[in-house]
């Protein structure tokens, strides 16, 4: 087996001491023939790159030519000294664990800790001075709380050094070197035994892992679809980068300014991101559908490859502790917002709410092998601050001060962007508000609730937001409690449609059942499948299937719900095939396309005929030529300015049933689209309304639909109706009452 080299890692402030310390240093350590240390520093590359230490010039450069050397260092079994500040914790784990070298590599950290004070004071007498807050940026970096340096990071040990106070001549620094063997083993029989080692043991790969969930949660699993989402990822990099999920995401990993402050290359490993995400889907972090107890699977237990010799390991190394903080983080992802329900008498203090919260979630977490046992509430919470304070996964409000526990902890809004939620929304509050449905009410309150937890939405004390979509129409429909208008039979319809249930229904402008009737057990009612709640222009409707004895189809029909009393469940009776009440769905979404409207006549078999019985085979007669059985075609002409407006509405019927004049040779000002069939020929030039229009309609549409003779008949002498020659004569009909209204009051 290769013996280890010894390779040294100077961490500290600019001005703190470093080189003189790297100088003095690399004599006391040997290469094999007795040279001295090799030491690499930044700014002697870059005088050598750029002609001044100053010029900061491309990093690419100046990294390639350092690690050539280090590599070349190592190979050649010299020991190299980096001087360099090492300020950030990326900048450190680039040599300790992303990079693979010729032989095992033991790396010491001389974490030089200056006084800031002093730094800025040596710094004014160096040649080169260093900006005062590069000083204090590095510093406080360095002496962050979670990301200072730390023998995690792969470092076989820390030798902590304040030239400030300590004379650090050549017997001094001689001990150190001499005491490294004994500080070595002292630090790995503290390790002994205590972790079991799993594939993420490296701090390397565990922040690797956590930036990776956080980054796909906060910019919504990278889907530049979403304007919002994409312009976030913009301020990340621009231009975007191509390639698949794992490529984008290393992109995004090592420039993103919220990790270390950007230049993250070592997180950037593809094929290690790659691995990444398939272990998170393997182990349920992307799937709402996921089996809540199954455990995680770290892999067979053992040494970490890749490892500099004798390194350490973070707290999550251990398999244990790192089993039970991501049941819990996959938990969190999957219900953001799961708490205890508050009590009636509110919570007595912050400690007894967050006590009560520790205990839900060890709770909800009861069943999956390694998570928390009971009683563990000092280590969740514990847990809690060392994974999602740290790492960004808890969101900060606009008062800078960290969210209550009490509220959940959202990890971005994971299914939607936060503009998008607050669209759904301003949507979901219109559809209460305008379409009168108040059965959303329980949604929006809920809803309104959490996007307040998570900061995504204000209170309203500042100006209103409004959708970029909003509601124009407004519901006619009353919130009558006696009927399925008003929101308790409303609910219980909807409850009944989720579970398939047939009810009884009575259609309000039909008589009251008598005293007889009742005595007989006739409530006046029918009995009918509800299907689905349609806002069909200006009011709600039920669209149902009357249920027919001995028949496996009934009329699929709609009403007004203000029009409708719900008198209860028909017994028991539910379908235990969702297959027929997908079929029955699925007739409607087919009468609601070829009819243009919601009146679908009075025959089942009518209906069968045109649309099938919705198990996937349509009828025949569907999109075949006019004259069809079951259709009949709507022809009528018009004039120039209503042809335009007819145009204007191309989905209004099918457009596979819809055939337009064709332009009138140097007349016409309209272009035919690449959807618009064109059949019937212009009618003469002296015709007062040159262009004919054909519509392939449902029989019982063209003889009894209201909302067609609504529609045609709203433009008044602008058409000219030619067959149907019945409706042709309701159109003369209506219009000659009307002139006959006005001839007599005149």
């Amino acid at each position: 087996m290769t013996t280890a080299i010894r390779c040294h890692l100077l961490i500290g402030p600019p001005a703190s001491g470093k080189t003189t310390l790297a100088h003095k240093l690399a004599p006391l350590l040997q290469g094999p023939n007795g040279e001295p240390g090799l030491v690499l520093s930044t700014d002697v590359i870059r005088a050598e790159l750029f002609g001044d230490a100053a010029i900061q010039g491309p990093w690419p450069e100046v990294r390639d030519r350092l690690l050539q050397r280090l590599h070349e260092g190592i190979a050649a079994g010299i020991p190299v000294i980096i001087d360099a500040t090492h300020a950030r914790r990326p900048w450190r784990l680039l040599y300790t664990q992303a990079l693979t070298y010729a032989r095992p590599v033991e790396w010491i950290g001389w974490w030089v800790k200056t006084p800031d004070e002093i730094c800025l004071d040596w710094a004014r007498n160096r040649d080169r001075e260093v900006p005062t807050a590069v000083i204090r940026e590095f510093a406080a970096s360095l002496a962050h709380k979670h990301f200072g340096p730390d023998r995690s990071e792969g470092f076989a040990t820390l030798v902590p050094l304040n030239p400030a106070v300590e004379t650090l001549d050549t017997a001094a620094l001689q001990r150190h070197v001499d005491g490294l063997d004994q500080r070595i083993r002292n630090a790995v029989n503290r390790d002994r035994g205590a972790k079991s080692l799993h594939r993420y043991s490296r701090l390397l790969d565990l922040e690797r892992l956590l930036y990776l969930i956080r980054l796909l949660t906060t910019f919504n699993g990278l889907d530049s679809s979403d304007p919002g989402t994409a312009s976030a990822l913009q301020q990340v990099l621009n231009p975007p980068p191509q390639g698949g999920l794992a490529e984008r995401a290393a992109a995004y990993l090592a420039s993103w300014k919220e990790i270390h402050g950007g230049n993250c290359e070592c997180y950037a490993d593809v094929e290690a991101i790659r691995s990444d995400l398939v272990w998170l889907e393997e182990n349920g972090f992307f799937r709402l559908d996921w089996q809540s107890t199954r455990p995680l699977d770290l892999g067979p237990e053992g040494p970490v490859q890749g490892s500099s010799s004798n390194g350490g390991y973070p707290a999550l190394g251990d398999g244990r502790i790192f089993r039970r903080v991501f049941t819990l983080l996959r938990h969190i992802l999957q219900e953001p917002f799961d708490a205890p329900a508050p009590s009636a008498n509110g919570p007595k203090g912050r400690g007894q709410a967050e006590g009560n919260l520790y205990s839900h979630l060890i709770a909800a977490l009861d069943g999956i092998e390694g998570s928390y046992a009971h009683g563990q509430e000092a280590s969740l919470r514990k847990d809690l601050e060392l994974l999602l304070t740290p790492y960004g996964f808890r969101p900060k409000p606009r008062s800078g001060r960290p969210d209550s526990l009490r509220h959940g902890y959202a990890l971005g809004t994971a299914l939607l962007s936060a503009d998008q939620l607050l669209d759904v929304y301003a949507l979901l509050k219109a559809s209460m508000e305008r379409l009168s449905d108040e059965s959303q009410q329980p949604v929006l309150d809920q809803l309104r609730e959490r996007l307040l937890w998570a900061g995504v939405l204000q209170e309203d004390t500042g100006p209103r937001r409004f959708s970029k979509r909003a509601l124009a129409n407004r519901s006619i429909t009353a919130d009558d409690p006696n009927t399925l208008a008003g929101t308790l039979q409303s609910q219980q319809v909807e409850q009944a449609i989720r579970d398939r249930r047939r009810v009884r229904l009575r259609h309000l402008p039909d008589p009251e059942p008598s005293e007889e009737e009742r005595l007989r057990g006739l409530d006046g009612g029918f009995r009918a499948w509800p299907l689905q709640l349609l806002f069909h222009n200006i009011s709600w409707y039920l669209a149902f299937e009357t249920y027919t004895p001995g028949r496996r189809q009934g009329l699929i029909r709609t009403l007004r719900l203000d029009r409708l009393v719900l008198l209860g469940e028909d017994g028991n009776a539910r379908r235990n095939s969702e297959l027929e009440h997908g079929a029955a769905l699925q007739r409607l979404q087919r009468l609601l396309h070829v009819c243009g409207g919601l009146y679908f006549g009075t025959s089942i078999e009518a209906q069968l005929e045109l649309v099938g019985d919705g198990t996937g085979e349509e009828a025949a007669a569907l999109g075949t030529p006019s004259g069809s059985q079951g259709y009949d075609i709507l022809r009528f002409s018009c004039t120039e300015a209503v042809f335009r407006l007819i145009r204007e509405e191309p989905r209004r019927f099918p457009p596979e049933h819809t055939r337009y004049s064709r332009p009138i040779p140097g007349r016409s000002s309209w272009q035919p689209g690449p959807r618009d069939t064109l059949k019937p020929n212009p009618n003469p030039e002296t015709d007062s309304h040159p262009y004919p229009v054909e519509l392939l309609l449902p029989r019982w549409t063209v003889q009894d639909d209201w909302d067609l003779r609504a529609w045609l008949f709203r433009y008044g002498a602008g058409i000219r109706i030619e067959q149907p020659t019945a409706l042709r004569q309701i159109h003369r009909q209506v219009a000659q009452e009307v002139v006959d209204l006005y001839r007599d009051s005149d």
